[in-house]
């Protein structure tokens, strides 16, 4: 008997952009780190070997720090939709297929929320990487397409597919295989 699994892989380019949050005292750690390499704060996030001399158990890279995040699979050439049912490729499609808007009646169920990304003042990382965005999955008895949404969000710039629902459930990340491309960290 083959498993009930629905499986999902993004494949291509993403984007993440992390504003990061500092506490008072972590703050005043990170600066005195910062003023120990001879750079500024928004130049050391970035480096690996910041962390090395920060010391930290619970800070050992930059995906560590807190902050609030938008990241996503990016609609570009490279872009690729996998859907998996019981070890059968069920659907494979492009972001491009999700927001068709000659179309009569909707093939996917997507729901497109537009943002205008304004930036407060703080400290921004900003990655790119390429490979295995994301593999999610789930156990389900039966699949069906209409119960997949898919949540995309809507930049000046860019397209981005930020979230997979399957009956009302987000589905969790339980794989990524990427490479970093592209990783800036910028005050604003």
């Amino acid at each position: 008997m083959l498993e009930n699994k629905l499986k999902i892989n993004l494949l291509g380019e993403a984007w993440k952009l992390k504003q990061v949050v500092f506490f008072d005292a972590l703050l005043h750690t990170f600066d005195e780190v910062a003023t120990k390499m001879k750079q500024p704060l928004n130049k050391v996030l970035i480096d690996p070997f910041f962390y090395h001399y920060l010391n930290n158990k619970t800070i050992q890279s930059i995906d560590d720090l807190q902050g609030n995040c938008f990241e996503g699979l990016i609609n570009s050439p490279k872009n690729q939709i996998e859907i998996w049912y019981k070890n059968k490729k069920v659907q494979k499609l492009k972001i491009n297929d999700l927001k068709e808007e000659l179309l009569l009646f909707p093939l996917y169920k997507t729901i497109i929320q537009k943002t205008n990304l304004q930036l407060e003042k703080g400290i921004y990382i900003e990655q790119k990487e390429i490979g295995l965005i994301g593999s999610f999955e789930i156990y389900t008895d039966n699949f069906s397409i209409d119960d997949l949404e898919f949540q995309l969000l809507q930049t000046n710039e860019q397209t981005i597919l930020e979230k997979l629902i399957y009956k009302n459930q987000v589905l969790v990340c339980k794989k990524k295989d990427s490479l970093l491309t592209f990783q800036n960290c910028f005050e604003i």
